[in-house]
């Protein structure tokens, strides 16, 4: 048996040591699928260098995961919805180029890129004998790049996104074009949410896989020296969402654009910064009287990191995120339960920010604050020298302390929601092969009743083949 193979057994085997409970988040489920896009972003990119016109390629990608996660309703007294869940997430993709004649002063390279997806989850509640879902096979990705210089047209299905991608990121139907002219670099998109999606407000009946959404963008980049880029963007968010069945008594609809404003580049001593202003405006609906009530809310993310150039290679961040709350919303997605008087001032947005393992809430009614660290401890072993150690600090607070945050629990009026501390570990023990363990802990704040504030628990072991 080869060392790889040995590695590979070693590491599917602690998939099945620990016992606690687990109760995945529709924002857990997001952090995770980001995580696996970054792995996936070299299999997209146009690296062949040939003499020929036609090129193809093609591979795969294979993710083991085990997720364990304890107190999930912060209460350590009662018996948690879940006891563990485990999946297996298989991505098979091919791309295509059309290369320039050699020797052509036609530079242009066009390229299409495939992907299929095809995963399986294991859950297994507490005292029952657990759930199964296979979610595939079907396209993950499936996009053409058309180079027509200086124009870049992409079309299908891929990942749009504008800003640092908290207003929109996502995969969808949809087509972009890029324009870049020296120093500046402007997009416009048009995209539709993927069929069987779910709803982000789960209080429309029918929620599960049945949202009908459309992205209208525009973004600006312009930089001003080699370390300075500032960029602006306008984004349009149409919901076209029925209920199922239909409830004639109450509208969901929720329509919505986004204005951002935003800088990055280097500080001296290199410093890494960057910094981005959302406004959202629309429409919302008060769940009890129908009443349309304008929204009016706020996005904002600043934050700064530092690469030391030294054996180990640490690097040091600070971030700071906020997204404005109403304090008569009791819940920051849903209609019901949701805006009940007067202006909406929840921030609701579409895309996706990092907030930790354990809470990990939504960027809707808080204040959360960051410092972070990694390091490769190893740096000059053989064998350990693409180990890699991160450990994040997070602090929670909310904007309106009498309203509520993505976890129900956080009831309380009270601004303190909590901190949390997350590691991990990554080893990238060869090229095909990546392990990552994941710990988080949530220590709950003021917000949570005394019934309510025990800690959570997150682990994750993930193991990924690439071929």
């Amino acid at each position: 048996m080869t060392q790889s193979l040995k590695i590979i057994w070693l590491f599917l085997g602690l998939f099945f040591l620990a016992q606690a409970a687990y109760a995945e988040t529709s924002t857990q489920k997001r952090r995770i699928e980001e995580e696996k896009r970054a792995t996936l972003i070299d299999s997209q990119k146009t690296d062949i260098d040939s003499n020929q016109r036609i090129l193809f390629d093609w591979g795969g990608w294979i993710n083991f995961r085990y997720i364990d996660y304890d107190n999930d309703d912060n209460d350590s007294s009662s018996r948690d919805s879940f006891d563990y869940t485990y999946s297996n997430d298989t991505r098979l993709w091919m791309k295509a180029f059309l290369m320039p004649p050699p020797d052509s002063d036609y530079k242009n390279r066009h390229s299409f890129y495939l992907r299929l997806k095809d995963l399986y989850i294991t859950e297994r509640p507490e005292d029952t004998a657990g759930g199964y879902d296979h979610d595939g096979p079907h396209l993950d990705y499936a996009y053409a790049i058309l180079d027509l210089r200086p124009f870049w047209l992409e079309i299908g299905r891929h990942y749009l996104s504008v800003g640092r991608g908290i207003a929109y990121s996502d995969v969808g139907d949809g087509i972009q074009m890029t324009f870049l002219h020296k120093n500046w670099k402007l997009k416009a998109l048009v995209s539709r949410s993927l069929p069987h999606q779910d709803n982000i407000d789960t209080s429309i009946p029918g929620y599960s896989k049945e949202s009908a959404r459309s992205f209208y963008g525009i973004e600006a980049a312009h930089r001003l020296t080699l370390k300075q880029t500032l960029y602006g963007f306008w984004l349009l968010q149409r919901d076209f969402s029925d209920s199922n069945p239909i409830d004639t008594a109450h509208t969901y609809t929720y329509n919505s654009q986004y204005f951002g404003l935003g800088a990055q580049g280097k500080l001296p001593l290199d410093i890494d910064y960057w910094a981005e202003l959302i406004h959202e405006s629309g429409k919302s609906y008060i769940f009890d009287s129908n009443e349309k009530k304008n929204v009016s809310a706020w996005g904002l993310n600043l934050g700064i990191s530092y690469d030391w150039q030294i054996t180990g290679k640490p690097e040091f961040s600070l971030e700071y995120a906020f997204g404005s709350g109403d304090s008569d919303r009791a819940n920051v997605t849903d209609t019901q339960f949701g805006n009940t008087l007067g202006q909406d001032k929840n921030f609701l947005y579409f895309g996706y920010i990092p907030t930790g393992y354990a809470l990990s809430p939504r960027l809707s009614n808080i204040h959360l604050y960051r410092v972070g660290a990694t390091c490769v401890p190893f740096e000059k072993s053989p064998f350990f020298k693409k180990l890699k150690f991160g450990i994040n600090y997070y602090r929670y607070y909310k904007d309106k302390s009498e309203g509520g945050i993505y976890d129900p629990d956080a009831n309380v009026s009270s601004s303190d929601i909590g901190s949390e501390i997350d590691l991990e570990l990554s080893w990238q023990i060869s090229s095909e092969l990546r392990w990552i363990l994941q710990y988080g802990h949530f220590f709950p704040g003021g917000a949570y009743s005394s019934s309510n504030n025990d800690s959570d628990k997150y682990l994750s072991l993930s193991l990924t083949l690439t071929f």
